[in-house]
């Protein structure tokens, strides 16, 4: 029987050292703030995906798989309370599942991350159309970024064979390309991909993505963040896997945070024919500045 697959990512949760910091810049990121006091703050896109970010030493966060700033829990949306019982019963053939607050179902991957599911409660935004959006009227222009989903989420594994199969196995999410012995890209929706696990010594987290609707806002949000003292590290550019635009910012909350627009999308599993890639810097970005030092794994 096909294993039931998660909708994408309905929220995460980071763990911080600097609550102040993080909390500031998430709001200078674009994201809604929803909650803020003494233990942590909320944040959600314009769809709904929560960015919950609490203290590192708060008891109740599941275990760091890193000695830094991080995620700490991944949620993954799913469409009803059956698709919950399935995944449970899958899951718990290997490995402990217990439910959670507010009617979430959890467990682990392979990897050690905190892996909960629950029904979506995301309201989904269709990707921005690429059709002409203005016919007898001027460009909009924008302040500052509004993100409206979270697109991906990507860790880096020693075991990312093992981690690969296990979301593709066990919870039905689709290989859409591969970088030949550097990473394996992951979807469960419409989106290139939904999880990039990166073949590395080291567990941890890499970056979390945020769509954008075009090229204007990814560089009006970049100079409003880096107005406020808040760091580039690379971009702009055009990754050729996932064919999205991308600008990423070092992130107090955890590694790095990327703003994209125009990514593949996939309506057709059948229809899409997964490739492996060689890890070259062309393969990488078809235009755009190197990948800086700092980033290369």
């Amino acid at each position: 029987m096909k294993p039931v697959s998660p909708i994408g990512i309905d929220a995460v949760t980071y763990g911080v050292q600097d609550l102040g910091m993080g909390a500031r810049f998430l709001q200078e990121f674009g994201l809604r703030e929803l909650e803020r006091g003494h233990g942590g703050a909320t944040y959600c896109t314009a769809e709904g995906a929560a960015v919950h970010l609490r203290s590192a030493d708060d008891s109740t966060l599941p275990p760091a798989i890193e000695a830094r700033s991080t995620i700490r829990e991944v949620v993954w949306g799913v469409i009803s309370k059956t698709d919950l019982d399935t995944i449970g019963a899958e899951l718990s053939k290997d490995r402990e599942v217990w439910n959670g607050s507010d009617g979430k179902l959890c467990s682990v991957d392979p990897t050690g991350l905190a892996i909960s599911f629950q029904v979506s409660q995301r309201k989904e935004i269709p990707a921005p159309s690429l059709k002409p959006r203005r016919v007898d009227a001027r460009a909009k222009f924008y302040d500052r970024a509004e993100p409206d989903h979270i697109a991906h989420v990507v860790f880096c594994t020693p075991k990312v064979e093992e981690t690969a199969e296990f979301y593709m196995r066990r919870l039905g999410f689709l290989l859409s390309d591969t970088i030949t012995g550097f990473g394996v890209f992951l979807r469960c929706s419409s989106d290139h991909h939904n999880l990039f696990l990166i073949n590395h010594t080291r567990k941890g987290l890499n970056h979390l993505s945020f769509r954008l609707r075009d090229f204007d806002e990814i560089m009006t949000g970049k100079e409003f963040l880096e107005k406020r003292g808040w760091r580039p590290v690379w971009g702009p550019g055009r990754h050729v896997i996932g064919s999205n635009l991308f600008y990423y910012f070092a992130n107090p909350c955890g590694a790095y945070i990327e703003y994209y627009a125009d990514m593949d999308c996939i309506m057709s599993p059948e229809a899409w024919i997964a490739r492996e890639w060689a890890p070259t810097p062309e393969n990488f970005a078809a235009w755009g500045p190197p990948i800086p030092e700092e980033m290369q794994l």
